[in-house]
């Protein structure tokens, strides 16, 4: 019985868990809009791009302010140089839908996604913009979690894939 107690005791107080997070980040920097990405799955280093999207930063839980994306395609090159041209629906409030037309973006890339029109009537020309491979990266453990009572795992690295792989070697 004691040898239980201490091999469940030492299971916990040894026991951590670490969390990799991955999405891509842009450059882009404008006080209206903003652009994010959304994986396949985003706790593996090489899922594909699933979406942008382009929200409004009026945009609220309670009050949503729509955007229309006007060109009806996006030019995407991936790390390679590869060209791809996307379809996009108008009603589509502002999402690019690259992995269900096929597009497999997993590494770093650029996007000329053209003029964006807001629900007010604005309309944003966003230029050529660059995405990169961010990680964060977050450790949990089961006893320190449990002290430090609603607090959350140790943030260990958060920033790209590259300087990442960088500092690990």
């Amino acid at each position: 019985m004691k040898k239980i107690f201490i091999s469940l005791v030492s299971l916990l107080v040894f026991t951590s868990c670490v969390l990799h997070s991955y999405n891509f980040v842009s450059n882009y920097n404008n006080n209206r809009i903003s652009i994010t990405t959304n994986l396949v799955d985003e706790q593996k280093e090489n899922s594909p791009l699933n979406y942008i999207w382009i929200y409004d930063k009026r945009s609220k839980t309670d009050n949503h302010h729509g955007v229309k994306i006007l060109s009806l395609t996006i030019r995407i090159v991936d790390s390679k140089n590869k060209e791809y041209l996307i379809k996009n629906n108008p009603d589509d409030d502002g999402n690019i839908f690259l992995y269900k037309q096929g597009v497999t973006i997993t590494d770093d890339f650029k996007a000329y996604i053209g003029k964006v029109q807001l629900d007010d009537g604005t309309i944003i020309d966003i230029p050529l913009v660059s995405f990169k491979k961010n990680v964060y990266v977050e450790r949990y453990s089961v006893i320190s979690d449990t002290i430090n009572a609603g607090g959350r795992g140790k943030e260990i690295f958060n920033g790209t894939v590259e300087d990442y792989k960088k500092q690990k070697k």
